[in-house]
């Protein structure tokens, strides 16, 4: 006969798995782990100065390279101090409007976690856990990404809140994530002004002087100091390499366009980074400029996409202003990705494949984005924007999963061509 003890025990076991069963006690219920710990200090005259610098900067629209302050500081984590230096991050106000700012950080004279410079964003600029849920995705495409996460972050003892905390693209990036330091370009809109910056080259394509910008499309490259730096012809014929495809994309005819362009481009990559672009419904990254990130990989000689920056946007909305066929929506509105897709019909074919295979497994990156947001929503139960953001963002990605799921449906029997 068991004795009273194990009978107990028995019983207890039963009724635990009753509870269970009966969803009494779910693991979503359990405190959520804390986020990684940052602290920044700051000396009281750096620090007024980069007060002062805010105050001025305060109401422009847009914020010039040239007008840029840094400040040293001191970057804490893990028990582990590093000498830093920072700055305000973005273009744009909404980086330094609010009580929250956005900050870039460069590691003096050590790497920390192998990362030269890291990106402390306000979460809202990064629609919460879009950012993180497209590296996610990215990585389940093949394709090159900044590893991102969030962050509690506290500035001289006290508790500025949550960040988002992205890899700033470096030399340092690429080698850590196995790849050979190489040029990466981003091309800029006119209304970003690059002349005279040390840390990048500028190559006009369009007509323009360092006097008079091009008045209109695009005319800047930047790239970005990613490259070698014992080999500065090779980092310049990089760039004019890049020149190359722009003037082909800009210029050329169909017919050129479809014979060389899978010269420049991974094309196949190319397609899956539209897929994950049209699967957030995103058309901030679907162009030639600021938001987009070109690697070319010197062992095929081929310019390849990297998600920065995508966008939660409404397709629903945006096909009821736009009219026509969610087809047709999903066409590029870019006059140079069009002209791949026109030129060249297997890329629409992969993308094709690439979008219908993210929606057959959009239920799962839908649980992913809930359970990004209901973490952070319990570790900031007290912030209303935070919850009302996160709500908004969810609903949207669902109503996007239905608006694709016909599409996809259609589509998904394409096979790319190659």
């Amino acid at each position: 006969m068991p004795s009273r003890s194990r009978v107990k025990a028995t019983q207890a076991v039963a009724v635990l798995l009753l509870i269970l069963a009966a969803g009494g006690v779910r693991a979503a219920e359990r405190p959520p782990g804390p986020l990684p710990a940052y602290r920044l200090r700051i000396d009281p005259e750096p620090l007024r100065a980069l007060q002062d610098y805010r105050d001025r900067i305060y109401d422009i629209d847009f914020l010039p390279p040239g007008e840029r302050l840094w400040i040293p500081a001191t970057f804490e984590h893990g028990g582990e101090r590093y000498p830093v230096r920072l700055r305000i991050r973005g273009d744009l106000p909404v980086h330094w409007r609010g009580e929250q700012l956005s900050y870039r950080l460069k590691f003096v004279d050590r790497l920390f976690q192998g990362r030269k410079e890291i990106n402390l964003i306000v979460p809202w600029d990064k629609h919460y856990g879009v950012e993180l849920l497209q590296t996610r995705i990215a990585d389940d495409l093949g394709l090159a990404y900044f590893p991102g996460r969030f962050v509690s972050l506290a500035i001289n003892d006290r508790d500025i809140g949550l960040y988002y905390e992205n890899e700033h693209p470096t030399r340092e990036y690429l080698e850590r994530t196995g790849r050979e330091p190489s040029s990466i370009f981003t091309f800029a809109a006119n209304w970003t002004y690059y002349f005279g910056q040390r840390h990048h080259t500028v190559w006009f394509v369009k007509p323009g002087t360092r006097e008079t910008p091009p008045i209109s499309s695009l005319g800047q490259i930047k790239q970005r100091r990613t490259f070698a730096r014992r080999d500065p012809a090779l980092a310049r014929r990089q760039l004019g390499y890049a020149a190359e495809l722009y003037d082909l994309l800009s210029r050329g005819s169909l017919e050129e366009i479809a014979a060389r362009a899978g010269l420049y481009l991974d094309l196949e990559g190319f397609a899956r980074y539209v897929a994950l672009q049209d699967f957030f419904g995103s058309v901030h990254s679907l162009e030639l400029g600021d938001n987009t990130r070109l690697y070319l990989d010197p062992s095929s000689g081929k310019f390849e996409f990297m998600p920065w920056d995508t966008r939660l946007m409404s397709l629903r909305e945006r096909w009821e202003k736009k009219g026509g066929t969610l087809e047709a929506l999903l066409e590029p509105d870019d006059a140079m990705f069009g002209a791949v897709f026109e030129a060249i019909p297997g890329v629409r074919a992969a993308r094709n494949a690439a979008l219908g295979k993210l929606v057959r497994e959009g239920g799962a990156y839908n649980a992913e984005l809930d359970r990004i947001h209901a973490r952070l929503v319990r570790l900031y139960p007290e912030d209303e924007r935070l919850r009302a953001g996160t709500l908004k963002l969810d609903g949207m990605f669902r109503e996007n999963l239905e608006v694709l799921e016909p599409y996809a449906a259609r589509r998904a029997e394409i096979a790319p061509q190659r």
